[in-house]
């Protein structure tokens, strides 16, 4: 044992300083980014969306080659109609800048869905309905 010096407090250890500050452990995601359990939320969403769409273009392969599906969070305020109700999803015609488009909002749509089940089938009727007023077809033909 080394004496000690007056006024001179005891010598203290020289760690490395640890991430496990307040002994919460990792500090790092438990999955590594190519396991699906460590997809966001809105990426689920979209590729469950994308299978419905293939789903609907089965239906109308010639048709729906060229259309587009994206994915927006929310609809922007200026789309709520006159009774307050928020739209699902929407569609945009091909122009000479850009391919035809349907657009799913998703907030919309997770918060009407009650499981995963519930919110294939409302993907699939707003998918069927966008692609139907894009086609002139009756949405019946082309539910998934």
């Amino acid at each position: 044992m080394r004496p000690r010096l007056a006024g001179m407090s005891s010598p203290r250890r020289t760690r490395p300083r640890s991430r496990d500050r307040h002994g919460r452990r990792l500090r790092s995601e438990l999955f590594r980014a190519p396991v699906p359990a460590a997809r966001t939320r809105s990426e689920r969403f979209a590729r469950i969306a994308g299978d419905v769409m293939d789903r609907v273009r089965r239906r109308a392969p010639e048709e729906l080659a060229g259309v587009v599906l994206a994915v927006d969070t929310a609809p922007l305020a200026s789309a709520l109609d006159s009774l307050g109700t928020v739209e699902l999803g929407r569609v945009y015609p091909a122009s000479p800048e850009r391919p035809a488009t349907i657009v799913v909002h998703r907030m919309p749509l997770v918060t009407r869905a009650t499981s995963l089940a519930d919110l294939r089938d409302l993907l699939g009727e707003v998918i069927a309905e966008q692609a139907a007023l894009l086609l002139g077809r009756d949405i019946e033909d082309l539910l998934p």
